[in-house]
Parts: structure tokens; sequence; C-alpha cells
């Protein structure tokens, strides 16, 4: 015989809200980020996937006037792949963003356009955004 507990109708109310937030804090990440990419999705013309990730990123940081990559406000521009994150490329199925770091060294809308005239080649029929998330001083690379 198996034993029951009781409880009254109030007991049961109260507990309800705590089950319900339970449920929300046990989500996946797909689910809280719904923009997160993750590398398996992408597939470079040498069918590695994650490979055309790789690629954006190489093509972006090799621009003149791009100190580096970055993510951006709220970390958003970011694929999720096995091992580390790579930060400032997402690729996704409608578009291709990358945040830069940008050197001082020439106008920035310039640098953006040299970052989307690089990247455009690998993007398809998708369009590229190109974010500036900071700026370096400093010289050539």
């Amino acid at each position: 015989m198996t034993a029951r507990t009781r409880t009254t109708p109030g007991a049961a109310r109260a507990a309800a809200p705590a089950r319900r937030a339970t449920a929300r804090k046990g989500t996946s990440a797909s689910t809280e980020r719904p923009d997160a990419v993750r590398a398996s999705s992408d597939s470079g013309s040498d069918g590695g996937p994650g490979r055309l990730v790789e690629r954006v990123a190489e093509a972006a940081a090799g621009c003149r006037s791009v100190a580096g990559l970055t993510a951006g406000p709220r970390a958003r521009i970011m694929t999720y792949r096995a091992g580390r994150p790579l930060a400032g490329v997402a690729v996704r199925d409608a578009e291709i963003e990358v945040g830069v770091v940008a050197r001082v060294e020439r106008p920035l809308p310039e640098t953006a356009e040299d970052v989307r005239r690089a990247v455009r080649p690998l993007a398809g029929d998708r369009p590229v955004h190109v974010l500036i998330g900071d700026i370096a001083e400093g010289g050539a690379k």
C-alpha cells in the first residue's frame, strides 16, 4: 500500500507557481536565445560543418583596417560549436553578421564596406551585416 499525503487547496495553489518557475529555468539554450547559431547547421563548399564560419572569420580578420573580431553588445554575434564559441561571426539561414574592432586609420564606413566585400563571395545570396563594436588605436597590422 502506498502512502498518501494530504494537501490543502491553498498549499497546492502556492506550490503551482514554483513548479512553473522551475520549468522555465530548465529551458534549453536555443529556447533562451533564439538567434543562437550553431556551427553544425553551416556547411562550407569543402563539406566540413562549420567551415564556412571559420572562412568568414578569416576573411573579415584579414581586412587591413580590422584589429580583430568582437561579439558585440550582449555577445549576440556568436557561433556556438564544439569547443570554444567563435565570437564575431554569426552565419544564419537568412543573413551573415560580422562584428569587428576597427582601426582608426580609415573612415568607419570604408572599413565596414571592406569587410562586406571580403565576406560577400562566401555569403551566397545572404546579406552581410557588419557591426563595428569597438575602435582600436594603432597603425597597420
